[in-house]
Protein backbone atom coordinates (compact mmCIF):
# COMPACT_ATOMS: atom_id res chain seq x y z
CA UNK A 1 0.00 0.00 0.00
CA UNK A 2 1.38 3.26 -0.97
CA UNK A 3 2.90 5.05 2.44
CA UNK A 4 1.13 8.45 2.00
CA UNK A 5 -2.39 6.77 1.39
CA UNK A 6 -1.69 4.62 4.48
CA UNK A 7 -0.70 7.69 6.39
CA UNK A 8 -3.67 9.64 5.40
CA UNK A 9 -5.85 6.74 6.18
CA UNK A 10 -4.46 6.40 9.58
CA UNK A 11 -5.01 10.53 10.48
CA UNK A 12 -8.43 9.74 9.20
CA UNK A 13 -9.13 7.04 11.68
CA UNK A 14 -7.36 8.74 14.31
CA UNK A 15 -9.29 12.22 14.42
CA UNK A 16 -6.24 13.82 13.04
CA UNK A 17 -3.02 12.29 15.05
CA UNK A 18 -0.52 10.28 13.77
CA UNK A 19 0.36 7.22 14.96
CA UNK A 20 4.22 6.81 16.78
CA UNK A 21 5.87 3.74 18.06
CA UNK A 22 8.14 4.38 21.32
CA UNK A 23 9.38 2.40 24.26
CA UNK A 24 6.32 2.60 25.93
CA UNK A 25 3.70 1.22 23.18
CA UNK A 26 2.00 2.93 20.35
CA UNK A 27 0.87 6.66 21.00
CA UNK A 28 -0.62 9.56 18.83
CA UNK A 29 1.08 13.03 18.28
CA UNK A 30 -1.95 15.57 17.27
CA UNK A 31 -1.20 16.36 13.64
CA UNK A 32 -1.89 19.91 13.02
CA UNK A 33 -2.21 22.31 9.54
CA UNK A 34 0.70 25.06 9.10
CA UNK A 35 -0.79 28.11 10.06
CA UNK A 36 -1.56 31.19 7.56
CA UNK A 37 0.36 34.00 8.18
CA UNK A 38 -2.12 36.80 8.91
CA UNK A 39 -1.46 40.54 7.76
CA UNK A 40 -2.59 43.85 9.66
CA UNK A 41 -4.32 45.25 7.08
CA UNK A 42 -3.78 48.98 5.89
CA UNK A 43 -4.89 51.74 7.98
CA UNK A 44 -6.99 54.79 6.17
CA UNK A 45 -3.79 56.98 6.79
CA UNK A 46 -1.32 53.81 5.28
CA UNK A 47 -3.61 53.39 2.33
CA UNK A 48 -3.94 57.08 1.30
CA UNK A 49 -0.18 57.68 1.66
CA UNK A 50 0.43 54.92 -1.22
CA UNK A 51 -1.01 57.41 -3.94
CA UNK A 52 0.80 60.60 -2.11
CA UNK A 53 4.29 58.72 -1.96
CA UNK A 54 3.48 57.95 -5.51
CA UNK A 55 3.05 61.70 -6.19
CA UNK A 56 6.20 62.41 -4.59
CA UNK A 57 8.69 60.17 -6.21
CA UNK A 58 6.59 60.93 -9.46
CA UNK A 59 7.94 64.72 -8.83
CA UNK A 60 11.15 63.60 -7.65
CA UNK A 61 11.90 61.69 -11.13
CA UNK A 62 10.67 64.42 -13.19
CA UNK A 63 11.77 67.27 -11.62
CA UNK A 64 15.73 65.60 -9.96
CA UNK A 65 16.42 62.85 -12.57
CA UNK A 66 15.00 64.10 -15.80
CA UNK A 67 16.19 67.68 -15.38
CA UNK A 68 19.71 67.28 -13.48
CA UNK A 69 19.92 67.78 -9.95
CA UNK A 70 19.60 71.67 -9.85
CA UNK A 71 16.33 73.33 -8.91
CA UNK A 72 14.12 70.42 -9.49
CA UNK A 73 15.92 68.57 -6.75
CA UNK A 74 15.93 70.96 -4.21
CA UNK A 75 12.19 70.84 -4.58
CA UNK A 76 11.43 67.82 -4.84
CA UNK A 77 13.52 66.69 -2.24
CA UNK A 78 11.26 69.27 0.33
CA UNK A 79 7.98 67.04 -1.20
CA UNK A 80 10.07 63.63 -0.26
CA UNK A 81 11.05 65.00 3.02
CA UNK A 82 7.58 66.52 3.91
CA UNK A 83 5.80 63.32 2.92
CA UNK A 84 7.97 60.75 5.03
CA UNK A 85 7.89 63.31 7.92
CA UNK A 86 3.98 63.11 7.92
CA UNK A 87 3.79 59.79 6.99
CA UNK A 88 6.32 58.35 10.13
CA UNK A 89 6.78 61.16 12.88
CA UNK A 90 6.29 59.64 16.07
CA UNK A 91 5.55 61.88 19.21
CA UNK A 92 7.13 59.31 21.74
CA UNK A 93 10.47 58.96 19.62
CA UNK A 94 13.78 59.45 21.56
CA UNK A 95 16.54 60.68 19.99
CA UNK A 96 14.53 63.28 17.92
CA UNK A 97 16.84 66.46 17.88
CA UNK A 98 19.58 64.77 16.55
CA UNK A 99 17.55 63.35 13.37
CA UNK A 100 15.93 66.69 13.26
CA UNK A 101 19.48 68.49 13.33
CA UNK A 102 20.17 65.73 10.41
CA UNK A 103 17.13 66.19 8.46
CA UNK A 104 17.52 70.07 8.85
CA UNK A 105 21.34 69.53 7.33
CA UNK A 106 20.11 67.70 4.80
CA UNK A 107 17.65 70.26 3.58
CA UNK A 108 20.40 73.22 3.47
CA UNK A 109 22.39 70.61 1.86
CA UNK A 110 20.04 70.45 -1.09
CA UNK A 111 20.07 73.88 -1.92
CA UNK A 112 23.66 73.92 -2.82
CA UNK A 113 22.38 71.62 -5.67
CA UNK A 114 20.47 74.94 -7.35
CA UNK A 115 23.67 77.22 -6.65
CA UNK A 116 26.56 75.46 -7.78
CA UNK A 117 27.20 72.57 -10.59
CA UNK A 118 30.77 70.92 -9.36
CA UNK A 119 30.56 68.01 -11.19
CA UNK A 120 32.15 66.14 -8.19
CA UNK A 121 30.82 68.11 -5.44
CA UNK A 122 26.81 67.41 -6.49
CA UNK A 123 26.92 63.36 -6.44
CA UNK A 124 29.16 63.33 -3.21
CA UNK A 125 26.22 65.61 -1.89
CA UNK A 126 23.43 63.62 -2.86
CA UNK A 127 24.87 60.53 -1.55
CA UNK A 128 25.24 62.79 1.93
CA UNK A 129 21.87 63.90 1.22
CA UNK A 130 20.45 60.43 1.85
CA UNK A 131 22.49 59.12 4.44
CA UNK A 132 20.96 62.60 6.85
CA UNK A 133 17.91 61.64 5.55
CA UNK A 134 18.15 58.32 6.65
CA UNK A 135 19.12 58.88 9.90
CA UNK A 136 16.14 61.41 10.17
CA UNK A 137 13.57 59.29 9.28
CA UNK A 138 15.10 56.54 11.82
CA UNK A 139 15.32 59.06 14.05
CA UNK A 140 11.53 60.37 14.03
CA UNK A 141 9.97 56.96 13.92
CA UNK A 142 11.67 56.05 16.92
CA UNK A 143 14.26 53.74 16.01
CA UNK A 144 17.42 55.16 16.99
CA UNK A 145 16.86 54.22 20.49
CA UNK A 146 19.74 53.89 23.10
CA UNK A 147 22.75 52.54 19.82
CA UNK A 148 22.60 56.70 18.51
CA UNK A 149 25.77 57.43 20.27
CA UNK A 150 27.99 53.94 18.66
CA UNK A 151 29.10 52.78 15.41
CA UNK A 152 26.15 50.64 16.09
CA UNK A 153 23.77 53.19 14.96
CA UNK A 154 25.58 52.49 11.38
CA UNK A 155 24.59 49.08 11.38
CA UNK A 156 21.19 49.69 12.95
CA UNK A 157 20.92 52.26 9.96
CA UNK A 158 22.19 49.64 6.74
CA UNK A 159 20.20 47.05 8.23
CA UNK A 160 16.49 49.04 8.41
CA UNK A 161 17.70 51.30 5.39
CA UNK A 162 18.66 48.88 3.07
CA UNK A 163 17.56 45.36 3.98
CA UNK A 164 14.68 45.17 5.79
CA UNK A 165 12.62 47.16 2.77
CA UNK A 166 13.41 44.18 0.72
CA UNK A 167 12.78 41.40 3.31
CA UNK A 168 9.57 42.58 4.14
CA UNK A 169 8.14 43.96 1.24
CA UNK A 170 5.88 40.80 1.60
CA UNK A 171 4.17 42.16 3.97
CA UNK A 172 3.77 45.71 2.69
CA UNK A 173 1.61 43.67 0.14
CA UNK A 174 0.03 41.37 2.55
CA UNK A 175 -1.68 44.39 4.29
CA UNK A 176 -2.67 46.06 1.15
CA UNK A 177 -4.31 42.60 0.24
CA UNK A 178 -5.80 42.29 3.45
CA UNK A 179 -6.94 46.23 3.41
CA UNK A 180 -8.47 45.56 0.03
CA UNK A 181 -10.91 43.21 1.62
CA UNK A 182 -11.96 45.14 4.26
CA UNK A 183 -12.38 48.38 2.43
CA UNK A 184 -14.55 48.40 -0.41
CA UNK A 185 -14.51 51.96 -1.03
CA UNK A 186 -10.62 51.94 -3.00
CA UNK A 187 -12.77 49.66 -5.67
CA UNK A 188 -15.84 52.60 -5.40
CA UNK A 189 -13.05 54.72 -6.20
CA UNK A 190 -11.26 52.95 -8.99
CA UNK A 191 -14.76 52.08 -10.93
CA UNK A 192 -15.40 56.00 -10.41
CA UNK A 193 -11.93 56.77 -12.36
CA UNK A 194 -12.95 54.32 -15.15
CA UNK A 195 -16.21 55.65 -15.11
CA UNK A 196 -14.94 59.45 -15.87
CA UNK A 197 -12.72 58.10 -18.41
CA UNK A 198 -15.20 58.13 -21.45
CA UNK A 199 -16.39 61.68 -20.65
CA UNK A 200 -13.25 63.24 -20.86
CA UNK A 201 -13.11 62.01 -23.76
CA UNK A 202 -16.18 64.29 -25.11
CA UNK A 203 -15.11 67.17 -22.73
CA UNK A 204 -11.60 67.64 -23.06
CA UNK A 205 -11.72 68.27 -27.25
CA UNK A 206 -14.34 70.69 -26.25
CA UNK A 207 -12.23 72.84 -23.65
CA UNK A 208 -9.55 72.84 -26.15
CA UNK A 209 -11.05 74.38 -29.08
CA UNK A 210 -12.50 76.96 -26.78
CA UNK A 211 -9.53 78.06 -24.89
CA UNK A 212 -6.03 78.95 -26.21
CA UNK A 213 -3.87 78.31 -22.78
CA UNK A 214 -5.72 74.67 -22.43
CA UNK A 215 -5.04 74.10 -25.83
CA UNK A 216 -1.38 74.91 -25.27
CA UNK A 217 -1.00 72.76 -22.39
CA UNK A 218 -2.78 69.73 -23.81
CA UNK A 219 -0.54 70.11 -26.70
CA UNK A 220 2.66 69.95 -24.40
CA UNK A 221 1.05 66.71 -22.75
CA UNK A 222 0.91 65.01 -25.46
CA UNK A 223 4.31 65.81 -26.95
CA UNK A 224 5.90 64.78 -23.95
CA UNK A 225 3.94 61.63 -23.67
CA UNK A 226 6.69 59.75 -23.89
CA UNK A 227 8.56 60.74 -21.88
CA UNK A 228 5.45 61.14 -18.82
CA UNK A 229 5.16 57.10 -19.53
CA UNK A 230 8.77 56.70 -18.55
CA UNK A 231 8.49 58.62 -15.89
CA UNK A 232 5.66 56.85 -14.17
CA UNK A 233 7.21 53.31 -14.71
CA UNK A 234 10.37 54.48 -13.15
CA UNK A 235 8.70 55.89 -10.01
CA UNK A 236 6.40 53.00 -10.38
CA UNK A 237 9.62 50.65 -9.82
CA UNK A 238 11.32 53.09 -7.15
CA UNK A 239 7.30 52.48 -5.02
CA UNK A 240 7.58 49.29 -3.29
CA UNK A 241 10.90 49.77 -2.15
CA UNK A 242 10.48 53.30 -1.13
CA UNK A 243 6.63 52.92 0.64
CA UNK A 244 8.17 49.35 2.22
CA UNK A 245 10.76 51.97 3.77
CA UNK A 246 8.41 54.35 4.99
CA UNK A 247 5.89 51.56 6.22
CA UNK A 248 8.20 49.66 8.22
CA UNK A 249 8.96 52.80 9.99
CA UNK A 250 5.81 54.10 10.97
CA UNK A 251 4.80 50.61 12.40
CA UNK A 252 8.28 50.13 14.08
CA UNK A 253 7.72 50.00 17.76
CA UNK A 254 11.25 51.03 18.74
CA UNK A 255 10.60 49.08 21.83
CA UNK A 256 13.29 45.94 20.02
CA UNK A 257 15.56 45.58 22.42
CA UNK A 258 19.12 44.20 20.84
CA UNK A 259 20.39 40.92 20.98
CA UNK A 260 22.83 39.68 23.39
CA UNK A 261 24.80 37.90 21.14
CA UNK A 262 28.28 36.59 22.75
CA UNK A 263 31.07 37.69 20.24
CA UNK A 264 33.80 35.47 21.24
CA UNK A 265 36.55 37.65 22.95
CA UNK A 266 39.84 38.26 22.08
CA UNK A 267 42.40 37.35 25.24
CA UNK A 268 44.07 41.25 26.00
CA UNK A 269 47.60 39.62 26.09
CA UNK A 270 46.80 38.75 22.53
CA UNK A 271 45.37 42.54 21.29
CA UNK A 272 48.50 44.02 23.85
CA UNK A 273 51.04 42.24 21.22
CA UNK A 274 49.18 43.25 18.22
CA UNK A 275 49.30 46.75 19.21
CA UNK A 276 52.47 46.61 20.30
CA UNK A 277 53.99 45.22 17.04
CA UNK A 278 52.11 47.86 15.17
CA UNK A 279 53.40 50.29 17.62
CA UNK A 280 57.22 49.58 16.92
CA UNK A 281 56.76 49.87 13.07
CA UNK A 282 55.25 53.24 13.61
CA UNK A 283 58.15 54.10 16.08
CA UNK A 284 60.74 53.16 13.38
CA UNK A 285 59.04 55.16 10.82
CA UNK A 286 59.55 58.67 13.05
CA UNK A 287 63.11 57.76 13.21
CA UNK A 288 63.62 57.62 9.87
CA UNK A 289 61.62 60.48 9.48
CA UNK A 290 64.72 62.20 11.33
CA UNK A 291 66.69 62.15 7.98
CA UNK A 292 64.86 64.89 6.76
CA UNK A 293 65.97 67.31 10.01
CA UNK A 294 69.21 66.35 11.22
CA UNK A 295 72.33 65.51 9.12
CA UNK A 296 73.47 62.71 11.58
CA UNK A 297 70.58 60.50 10.16
CA UNK A 298 70.96 61.99 6.28
CA UNK A 299 72.23 58.11 5.20
CA UNK A 300 68.99 57.04 5.53
CA UNK A 301 67.87 58.54 2.43
CA UNK A 302 68.29 56.79 -0.74
CA UNK A 303 71.36 57.61 -2.98
CA UNK A 304 70.87 60.62 -5.98
CA UNK A 305 67.33 61.84 -3.94
CA UNK A 306 66.91 65.52 -3.83
CA UNK A 307 64.38 67.20 -1.44
CA UNK A 308 62.72 69.51 -3.67
CA UNK A 309 59.30 70.80 -2.58
CA UNK A 310 56.95 69.21 -5.46
CA UNK A 311 59.18 65.39 -4.30
CA UNK A 312 57.60 66.21 -0.65
CA UNK A 313 54.62 67.35 -1.85
CA UNK A 314 54.09 64.14 -4.22
CA UNK A 315 55.03 61.11 -2.50
CA UNK A 316 53.20 59.05 -0.15
CA UNK A 317 50.06 61.54 0.91
CA UNK A 318 47.51 58.73 -0.22
CA UNK A 319 49.62 56.21 1.49
CA UNK A 320 49.45 58.14 4.45
CA UNK A 321 45.72 59.15 4.16
CA UNK A 322 45.20 54.56 3.87
CA UNK A 323 46.82 54.47 7.31
CA UNK A 324 44.66 56.45 9.26
CA UNK A 325 41.85 54.61 7.69
CA UNK A 326 43.81 51.30 8.67
CA UNK A 327 44.47 52.48 12.07
CA UNK A 328 41.12 53.82 13.03
CA UNK A 329 39.73 50.21 11.66
CA UNK A 330 42.32 48.68 13.88
CA UNK A 331 41.77 50.46 17.25
CA UNK A 332 37.59 49.83 16.85
CA UNK A 333 37.76 46.30 15.87
CA UNK A 334 40.64 45.98 19.28
CA UNK A 335 37.89 47.88 21.43
CA UNK A 336 35.21 45.59 20.41
CA UNK A 337 37.04 42.23 20.45
CA UNK A 338 39.19 42.92 23.51
CA UNK A 339 38.54 41.15 26.54
CA UNK A 340 37.46 43.77 29.41
CA UNK A 341 38.39 43.69 33.22
CA UNK A 342 35.51 44.82 35.21
CA UNK A 343 33.62 46.24 31.81
CA UNK A 344 36.88 48.31 31.21
CA UNK A 345 39.86 47.76 28.34
CA UNK A 346 43.14 46.93 29.68
CA UNK A 347 45.22 50.13 30.66
CA UNK A 348 47.76 48.73 28.18
CA UNK A 349 45.67 48.41 25.68
CA UNK A 350 44.29 52.10 26.24
CA UNK A 351 47.82 53.60 26.11
CA UNK A 352 48.74 51.63 22.92
CA UNK A 353 45.64 52.71 21.20
CA UNK A 354 46.22 56.31 22.18
CA UNK A 355 49.45 55.93 20.73
CA UNK A 356 47.85 54.78 17.42
CA UNK A 357 45.73 57.84 17.36
CA UNK A 358 48.21 59.80 17.81
CA UNK A 359 50.28 58.90 15.26
CA UNK A 360 47.37 58.76 13.05
CA UNK A 361 47.07 62.28 13.50
CA UNK A 362 50.49 63.28 13.06
CA UNK A 363 50.02 61.43 9.60
CA UNK A 364 47.40 63.70 8.67
CA UNK A 365 49.20 66.94 9.75
CA UNK A 366 52.46 65.78 7.84
CA UNK A 367 49.83 65.18 4.81
CA UNK A 368 48.61 68.47 5.42
CA UNK A 369 51.99 70.23 4.88
CA UNK A 370 52.33 68.22 1.87
CA UNK A 371 49.38 69.24 1.07
CA UNK A 372 50.55 72.95 1.87
CA UNK A 373 53.44 72.87 -0.06
CA UNK A 374 51.76 71.60 -3.12
CA UNK A 375 49.84 74.07 -3.16
CA UNK A 376 52.21 77.00 -3.21
CA UNK A 377 53.81 75.08 -6.03
CA UNK A 378 51.65 74.36 -8.37
CA UNK A 379 48.24 76.51 -6.77
CA UNK A 380 45.03 75.78 -5.90
CA UNK A 381 42.42 73.12 -7.44
CA UNK A 382 39.40 71.75 -6.41
CA UNK A 383 40.57 68.37 -5.63
CA UNK A 384 43.55 69.58 -3.55
CA UNK A 385 40.39 72.02 -1.39
CA UNK A 386 38.17 68.41 -1.68
CA UNK A 387 41.18 66.95 -0.09
CA UNK A 388 42.02 69.37 2.61
CA UNK A 389 38.29 68.97 3.59
CA UNK A 390 38.67 65.43 3.97
CA UNK A 391 42.04 65.53 6.01
CA UNK A 392 39.60 67.71 8.18
CA UNK A 393 36.99 65.58 8.95
CA UNK A 394 39.60 62.86 9.34
CA UNK A 395 41.05 64.61 12.43
CA UNK A 396 37.42 65.24 13.88
CA UNK A 397 37.26 61.20 13.85
CA UNK A 398 40.34 60.51 15.39
CA UNK A 399 39.92 63.81 18.12
CA UNK A 400 36.33 61.61 19.01
CA UNK A 401 38.06 57.87 18.91
CA UNK A 402 41.03 59.08 21.27
CA UNK A 403 37.82 60.61 23.74
CA UNK A 404 35.85 57.34 23.17
CA UNK A 405 38.87 55.42 24.62
CA UNK A 406 39.38 57.60 27.88
CA UNK A 407 35.27 58.00 27.93
CA UNK A 408 33.34 55.18 26.37
CA UNK A 409 30.01 56.56 27.78
CA UNK A 410 30.65 59.71 25.81
CA UNK A 411 28.05 59.50 22.51
CA UNK A 412 31.05 60.26 19.64
CA UNK A 413 29.06 59.22 16.41
CA UNK A 414 26.63 62.24 16.35
CA UNK A 415 28.87 64.97 16.82
CA UNK A 416 30.74 63.00 14.09
CA UNK A 417 27.99 62.89 12.09
CA UNK A 418 26.91 66.73 12.31
CA UNK A 419 30.47 68.19 12.82
CA UNK A 420 31.34 66.33 9.29
CA UNK A 421 27.80 66.86 7.57
CA UNK A 422 28.53 70.93 8.79
CA UNK A 423 32.36 70.76 7.11
CA UNK A 424 30.95 69.77 3.74
CA UNK A 425 28.18 71.82 3.83
CA UNK A 426 30.65 74.64 4.10
CA UNK A 427 32.52 73.23 1.58
CA UNK A 428 29.46 72.94 -0.53
CA UNK A 429 28.63 77.16 -0.20
CA UNK A 430 32.21 78.19 -0.55
CA UNK A 431 32.09 78.09 -4.37
CA UNK A 432 35.11 76.15 -4.26
CA UNK A 433 35.59 76.68 -8.34
CA UNK A 434 35.65 80.46 -8.29
CA UNK A 435 37.72 80.72 -5.09
CA UNK A 436 40.81 78.03 -6.63
CA UNK A 437 40.40 80.13 -10.30
CA UNK A 438 40.57 83.61 -8.19
CA UNK A 439 43.34 82.24 -5.72
CA UNK A 440 45.29 81.06 -8.88
CA UNK A 441 44.91 84.60 -10.65
CA UNK A 442 46.12 86.22 -7.59
CA UNK A 443 49.23 83.81 -6.83
CA UNK A 444 50.35 84.20 -10.53
CA UNK A 445 49.94 87.94 -10.45
CA UNK A 446 51.64 88.48 -7.07
CA UNK A 447 54.64 86.25 -8.09
CA UNK A 448 54.26 82.91 -5.77
CA UNK A 449 52.90 80.70 -8.58
CA UNK A 450 55.22 81.01 -11.95
CA UNK A 451 53.33 79.78 -14.24
CA UNK A 452 49.17 80.28 -14.60
CA UNK A 453 47.25 77.22 -16.01
CA UNK A 454 44.60 78.62 -18.24
CA UNK A 455 43.30 75.39 -19.32
CA UNK A 456 42.87 73.74 -15.48
CA UNK A 457 40.63 77.22 -14.81
CA UNK A 458 38.43 76.84 -18.14
CA UNK A 459 38.11 72.44 -17.03
CA UNK A 460 36.27 73.33 -13.71
CA UNK A 461 32.84 74.18 -13.54
CA UNK A 462 30.54 77.61 -14.49
CA UNK A 463 31.47 78.87 -10.97
CA UNK A 464 35.11 80.04 -12.55
CA UNK A 465 34.03 81.21 -15.92
CA UNK A 466 33.58 84.71 -14.52
CA UNK A 467 37.46 84.49 -13.44
CA UNK A 468 38.21 82.58 -17.35
CA UNK A 469 35.86 86.01 -18.67
CA UNK A 470 38.10 88.39 -16.17
CA UNK A 471 41.48 86.88 -17.75
CA UNK A 472 40.88 88.28 -21.13
CA UNK A 473 41.23 91.77 -19.84
CA UNK A 474 45.09 91.18 -18.66
CA UNK A 475 47.90 92.91 -19.83
CA UNK A 476 49.86 90.22 -20.13
CA UNK A 477 49.18 89.47 -23.67
CA UNK A 478 49.98 85.32 -23.44
CA UNK A 479 47.95 85.40 -20.62
CA UNK A 480 44.72 87.59 -22.63
CA UNK A 481 45.36 85.69 -26.15
CA UNK A 482 44.79 81.81 -23.91
CA UNK A 483 42.06 82.99 -21.98
CA UNK A 484 40.21 85.00 -25.04
CA UNK A 485 40.80 80.89 -26.35
CA UNK A 486 39.22 79.33 -23.95
CA UNK A 487 35.93 81.62 -23.99
CA UNK A 488 35.34 81.07 -27.78
CA UNK A 489 35.49 77.63 -26.94
CA UNK A 490 33.23 77.50 -24.12
CA UNK A 491 30.74 79.51 -26.03
CA UNK A 492 30.49 77.27 -29.20
CA UNK A 493 31.01 74.14 -27.23
CA UNK A 494 28.02 74.71 -24.79
CA UNK A 495 25.07 73.51 -26.29
CA UNK A 496 22.61 75.64 -24.36
CA UNK A 497 24.11 78.76 -26.37
CA UNK A 498 23.89 79.32 -30.35
CA UNK A 499 23.56 81.83 -32.16
CA UNK A 500 21.05 84.00 -33.87
CA UNK A 501 20.53 84.19 -37.37
CA UNK A 502 22.54 87.37 -38.21
CA UNK A 503 25.34 85.81 -36.70
CA UNK A 504 25.57 89.07 -34.38
CA UNK A 505 24.71 87.59 -30.85
CA UNK A 506 24.44 84.74 -28.84
CA UNK A 507 20.60 83.07 -27.44
CA UNK A 508 20.09 80.75 -24.05
CA UNK A 509 18.79 77.63 -25.37
CA UNK A 510 15.26 77.16 -24.38
CA UNK A 511 15.25 74.74 -21.77
CA UNK A 512 16.92 77.00 -19.62
CA UNK A 513 13.62 78.77 -19.37
CA UNK A 514 12.32 75.20 -17.30
CA UNK A 515 12.25 75.96 -13.70
CA UNK A 516 13.04 72.63 -12.89
CA UNK A 517 16.32 72.93 -14.48
CA UNK A 518 17.67 76.40 -12.99
CA UNK A 519 20.92 76.13 -11.41
CA UNK A 520 22.15 79.76 -10.45
CA UNK A 521 25.96 79.10 -11.43
CA UNK A 522 25.14 77.77 -14.88
CA UNK A 523 22.70 80.84 -15.87
CA UNK A 524 25.22 83.26 -14.54
CA UNK A 525 27.90 81.33 -16.58
CA UNK A 526 25.53 81.91 -19.52
CA UNK A 527 24.80 85.49 -19.18
CA UNK A 528 28.36 86.24 -18.77
CA UNK A 529 29.25 84.35 -22.13
CA UNK A 530 26.74 86.22 -24.10
CA UNK A 531 27.21 89.39 -22.77
CA UNK A 532 31.13 89.03 -24.13
CA UNK A 533 30.12 87.53 -27.15
CA UNK A 534 27.76 90.55 -27.71
CA UNK A 535 30.15 92.95 -26.75
CA UNK A 536 32.90 91.63 -29.38
CA UNK A 537 33.23 93.98 -32.46
CA UNK A 538 32.08 92.32 -36.02
CA UNK A 539 34.98 91.47 -37.31
CA UNK A 540 36.26 89.62 -33.66
CA UNK A 541 33.00 87.04 -34.04
CA UNK A 542 33.51 86.72 -37.45
CA UNK A 543 36.78 85.15 -36.81
CA UNK A 544 35.67 83.32 -33.87
CA UNK A 545 32.96 81.57 -35.93
CA UNK A 546 35.03 80.79 -38.68
CA UNK A 547 37.76 79.07 -36.02
CA UNK A 548 35.29 76.95 -33.85
CA UNK A 549 31.59 77.17 -35.31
Amino acid sequence: MDNNLYNNQNQADTGGKTPCIGNQGAYFVPYTMPLKKEYTPLSKKENSFIFIVMAGLFIFVDFALFHGFSLGFTISYAVIFAISSVFIYKKDAKGKAFAITCGALSLVLSVGNTLFDNSFIKPVSSLIIGFLFAIYCLGISGGLGKLAGSYKMLVNLFLKTLITPFDKIGEVFGSIKEGAKENKKSFGALLGILLSLPVLLVVIPLLVSGDAAFEGLIESVIDNIGIYLLEIAIALVILPFFYSYLFNRKRDSGNEKAKNQSTKKLSSTACTSFLSVISITYLVYLFSQLAYFFSAFKGILPDGYTHTASAFARRGFYEMCAICFINIALISAVSILSERKNKKLPVAIKLLSLFISLFSVLLVIIAMQKMRLNISTYGLSVNRVLVCAFMLMMLVVIAFFILHIYAPRVKYMQPIIIICAVIFIALTFADVDRICADYNIEAYSSGKLEKLDIQAISLMSDSAVPSLVKLTESKDEKIAKEAKENVAKKIFYYSDLYLNDDEKSLCIGADKNDFRAYNKAEMDSLKLLKEYFDSLSDKEKKSIISKYW
